[in-house]
């Protein structure tokens, strides 16, 4: 949500971060994660139960993933650069505002959509 404060851990505990985290987990993925805010959460905070730490975000970290998500809307992150380095994007938050072919915008409408909305 762009947050220009320090979150803390119950901020984290109620994040759709952490439920998603247990679900790709789940079914077999490797999940990292990355939050300026909050650099670790421990097993006893959340259903994964286990401790987890964020990973340092570095030019080429994104290529390092199969799948990036943005859960979070952080105003920290570098978007732009996030879209040039990943080979794929779930963005949930609809943070990353320029098309890009591998980025995916949960939500909001395809280019092609918009385009006969305005021209009806």
């Amino acid at each position: 949500a762009g947050v220009a404060y320090k979150r803390d851990i119950d901020d984290m505990r109620e994040s759709p971060a952490l439920d998603v985290i247990h679900l790709l987990e789940a079914r077999g993925a490797t999940v990292d994660y990355a939050d300026p805010y909050v650099p670790e959460v421990h097993a006893r905070e959340w259903s994964g139960r286990r401790d987890v730490k964020a990973v340092e975000i570095k030019r080429g970290t994104y290529k390092a993933y199969d799948c990036v998500v943005i859960i979070t809307d952080h105003t920290s992150f570098d978007y732009e650069r996030m879209a040039t380095e990943a080979d794929l994007i779930v963005d949930t938050r609809n943070a990353i505002k320029k098309p890009y072919p591998h980025v995916f915008r949960l939500g909001a409408p395809r280019p092609e959509s918009a385009a006969t909305a305005v021209g009806a």
